[in-house]
């Protein structure tokens, strides 16, 4: 391929599911890539003129086969229960030489479902940044969402080189910066890092009593900011990643319950040292 051709990758990116992450993709690429024409997919009327009509997107289509006949590449950013069947669909309507790729937050269920369909997984390179916000909508992208962020690729091992290559340039021009993971690592560090936590913070927000709510100061709004996220969004991903996040909450419950034991005890010392490891975790964390 030519240099001026390579310079010109992508010429069209479809976006599947223009949401708060779908969004910021096309954002991103309106900023690093100019040149690149931007399809949405939308099956109401009035959803596609507003993806058009907001300048998110260059076209909004209302069928799959339509968004992706003609597209370089394709980006998932639907719910993860919906991505594989999105993904399976993507492939039968893009060009042969299309990248498929997601931004889903568990991938080892979604990248077995696609491994199911050969034509699909040839193209198919799945990811997931780590980026995101509480909020979600079109109306809250923005251009700057993956800017420094890691974007986690998840080959396989009949993921072709070529491909592989064309999901980290991708990603890299949204901003982000990628890494590369098997899918099982992934689920479990995310599990850890980010699946378990939510819950937690969700958690935090559900005992908390209505004759304490008043009191709420910044530390309250910081551990349970993240339990302000969709609901069917979270528990499509607990659904989907329901064995991680089940042993890493049994870690949280042991630990909770080691951490109630040491009150209990008056172990103040203990208790201290306890606090400072979580204190230099913390610090030691980017």
């Amino acid at each position: 391929m030519s240099t001026t051709a390579e310079n010109q990758w992508p010429r069209q990116v479809t976006v599947l599911g223009v949401g708060l992450l779908g969004g910021s993709v096309a954002l991103s690429l309106r900023r690093t890539a100019p040149q690149t024409r931007i399809v949405g997919f939308a099956r109401s009327v009035e959803k596609r003129q507003y993806l058009t009509g907001s300048g998110l997107v260059d076209f909004s289509a209302g069928t799959i086969a339509e968004a992706c006949q003609q597209s370089d590449v394709v980006v998932v950013a639907s719910p993860v229960d919906r991505i594989a069947e999105m993904v399976i669909a993507a492939a039968a309507s893009s060009p042969s030489h299309c990248l498929l790729t997601d931004v889903g937050s568990t991938k080892r269920q979604i990248v077995a479902s696609v491994g199911d369909h050969p034509a699909a997984a040839r193209k198919f390179v799945a990811a997931h940044p780590i980026a995101g916000s509480e909020k979600s909508g079109p109306e809250n992208a923005t251009n700057s969402l993956f800017d420094e962020k890691l974007v986690v690729v998840t080959p396989v091992e009949t993921t072709s080189p070529e491909r592989l290559e064309k999901a980290h340039q991708f990603w890299q021009l949204t901003g982000g910066q990628t890494c590369e993971m098997t899918p099982s690592e992934h689920d479990t560090h995310l599990a850890a890092i980010s699946h378990m936590p939510h819950l937690v913070s969700a958690l935090v927000a559900k005992i908390a009593s209505p004759e304490a709510l008043p009191l709420a100061g910044s530390g309250w709004r910081d551990i349970t900011r993240v339990a302000a996220g969709d609901p069917t969004l979270w528990a499509a991903i607990c659904s989907e990643n329901r064995a991680a996040i089940g042993n890493e909450l049994k870690k949280a419950a042991d630990e909770l319950d080691r951490l109630r034991q040491l009150l209990q005890d008056a172990d103040d010392a203990a208790l201290h040292r306890w606090l400072s490891e979580a204190k230099k975790i913390k610090e030691q964390s980017p």
